[in-house]
């Protein structure tokens, strides 16, 4: 039995909170990361238009490669994300798009979203507003040393105007003319302080997995690129407000990677351990504190939710008895609990093992 004035004494409502104690602050930790990050702060792409998709609404309205959106009707668009979230929920409604021509001309433009389907971080299929364009996007804001952009004397500040003969407006671009070229020698044409300059860039075949472990090769650059970005920044409450969005935007998105991965949906050897961590906290740094710290609240809301998970040891585990002993009206026995959380002990020291494994098979290949 339970020793009077021990944790499992106290009453079940009690060790209750106490367990959902662990994880809430997680959760209320990277919130209050996310505020402090959105009071300062952070950078977001500028909302000009890079490619525009033949016979797309917004080709047919009238929308032009390096139109700057400043309103879609009554509401100021100041960053790419607010005019996507506005168009994914509107599909087959009219918009009145106010836009900034690069000439400075300020023009109206009606654009009606039609309804397509895209595929999510998961591979699954959602239903969306699409008009049939994506961000500028040709910066060069990032070269890592040792790789092919880097041998091939392209510096962070260059502007990525083409490859062999695609003009570059964007990711997309330079995926199907680069990235799905590996091996392949290409012309890359770059503006350096308003001088053209052609170099020579063979991509470096690399396999990949992707979300669902399929095995594809790609052609790895060593490069970052990004548009034009403004600074996304809010007031006091509406930092807030932008805090808890993100948190919870982020609980879901990891909430269903978990879901997956125990389903099987996931591959298990996208798990993994310190060894991964301390390379992702790595580029990071290199990409600015505004990413680092952003990445820290991220981990603290992966850390939260995998301490849920109905594990003997865990703060999740706990729960679970917890709420077993409130239906049974009585605790579970000494015995099975110390049993239990054996079993959890040895779940976890494997699920440590097999992520360490798959932090070394990842260096290794």
């Amino acid at each position: 039995a339970d020793e009077k004035g021990s944790f499992y004494a106290a009453p079940v409502l009690d060790r209750l909170a106490i367990a959902f104690a662990g994880p809430l602050f997680n959760i209320l930790f990277a919130i209050a990361i996310y505020y402090c990050v959105y009071l300062v702060g952070v950078p977001a792409l500028s909302p000009i238009v890079g490619t525009v998709k033949d016979e797309s609404p917004a080709l047919v309205a009238g929308l032009q490669t390096g139109d700057r959106i400043l309103a879609i009707g009554d509401k100021k668009i100041i960053y790419w994300e607010q005019l996507q979230k506005i168009v994914h929920v509107s599909p087959g409604r009219s918009l009145d798009f106010q836009v900034e021509r690069s000439s400075g001309n300020i023009v109206y433009l009606p654009i009606t979203p039609v309804s397509e389907q895209i595929t999510d971080l998961f591979g699954d299929k959602e239903d969306v507003g699409l008009i049939g364009i994506t961000p500028l996007v040709r910066n060069i804001v990032y070269v890592k040393g040792g790789t092919p952009a880097d041998r091939a004397g392209i510096q962070e500040g260059d502007i990525l105007l083409s490859v062999d003969s695609t003009t570059i407006f964007g990711w997309g671009d330079l995926k199907k003319a680069a990235i799905d070229k590996p091996g392949q020698e290409l012309a890359f044409r770059i503006l350096r302080n308003e001088t053209e300059i052609i170099t020579a860039l063979t991509p470096e075949a690399k396999v990949v997995k992707d979300i669902k472990g399929k095995s594809v090769e790609i052609g790895l650059l060593g490069i970052g690129m990004a548009g034009e970005m403004v600074k996304e920044k809010y007031g006091i409450f509406g930092a807030l407000k932008r805090a808890v969005d993100e948190t919870r935007r982020l609980v879901y998105l990891i909430a269903v990677s978990i879901k997956k991965m125990i389903t099987g949906s996931i591959p298990a050897d996208s798990i993994g351990g310190p060894i991964l961590i301390f390379q992702i906290y790595g580029e990071q740094a290199e990409q600015g504190f505004s990413e680092l710290i952003r990445l820290t609240a991220l981990l603290s809301i992966n850390l939260g939710l995998l301490n849920l998970l109905p594990i003997p040891i865990l703060d999740g585990g706990h729960i679970f008895f917890f709420l077993v002993e409130l239906l049974k009206g009585k605790p579970i026995s000494e015995r099975n609990r110390e049993r239990a959380q054996q079993v959890g002990l040895f779940m976890l020291l494997g699920l440590m093992v097999f992520a360490f494994y798959n932090d070394i098979m990842r260096i290794i290949t």
